[in-house]
């Protein structure tokens, strides 16, 4: 802001000719400095807040208003409508005061230069006004949903900060849309009336007046669109849209007048040609009606489909001739047809071409969380202007290598790592792509895009987040899983959504923000046993003016709102397009695949496949990278003898899991593996399987020893959980309720007594640890069996009753240990250097358990042997190796594995893994909207 003459200090509120007393503290904590401008609503000083340390605006109201009810009523009237304000372009009220019986509003206080300062120095490049422009529009957009009308918008009222940012200034002259329809006489108007002798001060107001406030007429926020037109054109001319000798010249222009339109530059895009003649339409009806709609046609304009000039119009070839000899005689004129367009006719393709990452680099989403069961997320993101893409890749020739972040510039050969991202992953970027988000250390996190000491914002789980237009982050909640909101400069989050089982919702994801803060993007995923899975997403929209959900495209995942007036969103492996109404926040359209083979997972042991890597600029070009859905693993059960030879034990088939024999040794109950947990049973007589358990979200299936039921755990669509009973004799039979588990706790059955009366289970709580519990089946009651501090786990019955098998990690790994049956006295280790999966033989007389060389989910584990004698004094011998095996089983809970009625041969999942390419190159597609537009056209059907 340009600052008057400091002036001598006094002692006064008001100085002898009403001025603010310079040095004067105001309320106790504001010390004006210095005048920096005057208004028709007050004069603005610059003020130190001494109780806060910062530097601050003040607005005080005229002493000659201080007596007229009117002048004082707008003055508070301006204040409430300010404070109910928050937007990064208009500039905001920290407070209203009072002294000496005046009042005074606390602003902030906007460095830089007006538009007016800097439209004296002649007119922006076109790029420079579009930009201005739509930051203007920005802020009015808030302002008028907010019901706020300026009323006097022009380039005095709009502050250039150093950093390029646009505040708007002075609400004086607003007012609420709904409630007060009083016109604005001109005759009357502060604004002009209370300076009549400054011409230049009057011109300059009266020259973005609309005819309808030229008229003395209600003025709504059409009335903005008016003159935010007004500045569009002088942005781009230099010159006033309407500028007379006097000011009724001036308004007889507005009311009769044209701009001049040739002084447009050659340069300025059709669409902002034909937003300039909508936004100055003298009859507001003929208007835009939505400030809203010019900053869309404001950011269309940066992409390739509407630059190049003004090309507006192009003939159709040739002319309509009508067949037939009577029309021949007639001789009739036939005039060419003109099909407009909104593009030029030479408007580029999409251009296609490979982006190496760095020799030994692999893209990576989040590999070292795989083993507990996180979701995949995007390792790839591209700034707004498509000049750059930052990815989250891993150096595979070092051995403790971490994921770090990378910059690439897309002009360029080379990647540089971003300083202070060591560990992160899930990048994403600020609006103004000055800033990278991140996760790592438990933390979100933000950098300068040049790197940097990286900034905590808040706790959270490793998710995927988008930067939104107003600052705010949105990010995946690992606990409610749902979504929440933080500043972008940190804080305690606030929760958006949260899953409604009722509606058959296990989480959302992957939250993208729609422009301007209008909504949020988000992926909703399944209940699962205990994990997010990705079966049947489903993409659905929060609108943030209102905070309703709605449920917006079925079997998708991952959607972007992009700038041609679409959404595109993940399917089976191919982005899909469809229109969408930003205004309404609905689909407008057809779904139309537009480009195949975009990865949606980067490893194949991922639990969710939503996750897409690819990312769109505002510009219109697209990176991801190729592949597709990954390989899901096919799972077979198979016989394995002691040696680890194997043969078939049932039919190939999708992700067995938890494999139990019959007790006749005929039939084997199952549990499928993430996509569709739900028990099933293969009859070995009949060769043919066949789910026992109607409903998904069901597993754990244990069989009572006179095999004719099975018990499971089922998870119901309200996310309660209970230990079920089905007879095993037929499909769709009743089922009985064994134990409701408590809210917020889970209970999974692990193993049933010889004689059927009682059921160990694994019990757990969010939060804690798992313990043991025995459950009596006839009194229905439930007893702890091992509870303590530590993790115990997988318990199996002796087939004689008297001793229970165990895994607990006391000693800080995960150890294999036998306790009576009946709590007396206490545990022999039997493991040697930790084990899993343990289990009895059917004799008795011997325990097998397995080993895992690296991560359960690696899949490289050993099956081991100890002798035991099992009689009323236990003892065990020295473990034994059977087997190693880098194709059998999945770690868990309870074992994946049974054994034959002959103690000879052991039922295990048998793995046939379709391991992942690694991903070491990008796809970049340039001008991708064009691909967009031509495959999805609005409006089809």
């Amino acid at each position: 802001m340009r600052h008057p003459p400091e002036r001598g200090s006094q002692t006064h509120l008001e100085g002898h000719n009403g001025d603010t007393a310079l040095g004067k503290t105001l309320a106790g904590r504001y010390q004006v400095v210095a005048q920096l401008g005057q208004g028709g609503m007050g004069k603005v000083y610059r003020a130190e807040d001494t109780s806060l340390s910062r530097q601050v605006a003040i607005k005080v109201l005229p002493g000659e208003f201080a007596g007229d009810p009117e002048r004082l009523a707008r003055f508070e009237r301006e204040a409430k409508l300010l404070a109910s304000l928050n937007h990064p372009n208009v500039a905001a009220i920290h407070g209203i005061e009072e002294t000496d019986g005046k009042r005074f509003l606390v602003l902030e206080l906007v460095e830089g230069e007006t538009l007016r300062d800097r439209l004296e120095k002649g007119p922006l490049p076109v790029e420079e006004a579009l930009e201005t422009c739509r930051q203007i529009a920005e802020g009015l957009e808030a302002a008028h949903a907010k019901g706020i009308v300026h009323r006097d918008l022009k380039p005095g009222n709009v502050m250039i900060t150093p950093e390029g940012k646009i505040k708007i200034l002075d609400f004086g002259l607003a007012k609420a849309c709904a409630g007060e329809t009083t016109g604005v006489d001109v005759e009357n108007s502060p604004t002009i009336t209370g300076r009549m002798t400054e011409p230049g001060v009057i011109l300059g107001t009266a020259a973005y007046m609309s005819p309808e406030q030229a008229r003395g007429r209600t003025a709504d926020k059409r009335a903005d669109i008016w003159a935010f037109g007004c500045v569009l054109h002088e942005c781009l001319t230099g010159k006033r849209a309407f500028q007379g000798e006097t000011l009724s010249d001036t308004l007889a222009l507005i009311l009769k007048g044209e701009p001049d339109w040739r002084a447009l530059p050659a340069n300025t895009p059709a669409n902002i040609r034909a937003l300039l003649r909508r936004c100055l339409q003298k009859n507001p009806k003929d208007r835009l009606h939505d400030i809203a709609d010019a900053r869309i046609e404001i950011d269309e304009a940066g992409s390739p489909s509407t630059e190049g000039g003004a090309a507006t119009t192009r003939p159709l070839l040739g002319w309509f001739f009508a067949a037939g000899a009577g029309l021949l005689l007639a001789g009739f004129l036939i005039r060419p047809l003109i099909w407009k367009t909104d593009r030029p006719a030479s408007s580029p393709g999409p251009v296609a071409s490979i982006v190496k990452l760095e020799p030994g680099h692999t893209l990576d989403g989040n590999r070292d969380f795989l083993e507990y069961g996180w979701p995949a997320l995007t390792a790839v993101a591209m700034s707004g202007d498509g000049r750059f893409i930052v990815y989250c890749a891993v150096d595979d020739s070092l051995a403790d290598a971490k994921p770090r972040l990378f910059l690439r510039p897309i002009d360029e050969l080379e990647s540089r790592p971003i300083p202070g991202t060591e560990g992160g992953i899930a990048p994403f970027l600020s609006p103004d792509d000055r800033w990278v988000g991140f996760w790592a250390d438990g933390q979100l996190k933000k950098v300068p895009i040049e790197g940097g000491i990286a900034q905590g914002l808040c706790e959270a789980a490793a998710s995927r987040a988008c930067w939104g237009d107003h600052d705010r982050i949105v990010f995946e909640d690992g606990i409610s899983r749902g979504l929440s909101t933080i500043a972008a400069t940190g804080g305690d989050p606030v929760v958006l959504t949260t899953p409604d089982s009722g509606k058959d919702e296990g989480g959302h994801r992957l939250p993208s923000c729609l422009p301007d803060g209008r909504g949020v993007l988000f992926t909703v995923v399944r209940p699962g046993m205990g994990s997010v899975v990705d079966l049947e997403p489903r993409v659905a929209l929060l609108d943030s003016r209102t905070g309703a959900r709605k449920s917006l495209i079925k079997d998708a995942s991952d959607a972007r709102y992009v700038r041609t007036g679409h959404v595109v969103f993940l399917r089976k492996g191919a982005l899909w397009a469809v229109p969408f109404d930003l205004r309404q926040l609905e689909t407008s359209g057809a779904e139309t695949p537009v480009r195949s083979g975009v990865i949606q997972a980067l490893v194949p042991t991922s639990r969710s496949t939503t996750a897409g890597q690819y990312a769109v600029s505002r510009t219109g070009h697209l990176i991801f990278a190729p592949g597709g859905v990954p390989p899901a693993w096919v799972n077979s059960l198979a016989w394995v003898d002691r040696e680890g030879n194997d043969e078939p034990a049932g039919p190939r088939a999708e992700r067995h899991y938890i494999p139990r024999l019959s007790p006749d040794g005929t039939k084997i109950a199952f549990q499928t593996l993430f996509a569709s947990e739900q028990v099933w049973i293969y009859d070995a007589q009949r060769d043919m399987s066949y789910p026992q358990v109607s409903e998904r979200a069901s597993g754990y299936p244990i069989w009572t020893p006179d095999g004719t039921k099975i018990i499971y755990r089922k998870i119901l669509p309200d996310r309660s959980e209970g230990v079920y009973a089905i007879s095993a004799k037929g499909i769709e039979a009743d089922e009985e309720l064994l134990l409701a588990a408590p809210p917020g706790r889970s209970y999974v059955p692990s193993s049933l007594s010889p004689d059927g009366k009682k059921l160990a289970l694994i019990g757990s709580e969010k939060g804690r640890g798992s313990d043991i519990y025995i459950y009596e089946i006839e009194s229905r009651s439930l007893a702890p069996f091992k509870a303590t501090p530590y993790d115990e786990f997988c318990p199996s019955f002796s087939p004689d009753g008297r001793w229970i098998l165990y895994i607990s990690d006391r000693e800080g790994r995960d150890d294999v240990y036998v306790s009576p049956a009946d709590g007396s006295g206490g545990s022999v280790m039997v493991s040697l250097d930790g084990g899993k999966e343990p289990g009895w033989a059917r004799s008795g007389r011997q325990i097998y358990y397995r080993t895992y060389i690296d991560a359960p989910a690696a899949n490289v584990g050993s099956m081991w042997v100890v002798d035991v004698r099992p009689g009323p004094a236990f003892s065990a011998g020295k473990p034994k190796l059977l087997f190693e095996s880098q194709k059998y089983g999945v770690a868990g809970t309870v074992p994946c594995w049974d054994i034959s009625l002959d103690d000879r041969r052991f039922l295990m999942v048998r793995r046939d893994d379709r391991p992942l390419r690694p991903v070491t190159e990008l796809v970049l597609v340039q001008n991708w909207f064009e691909e967009i537009r031509r495959l999805a056209p609005k409006g089809s059907k």
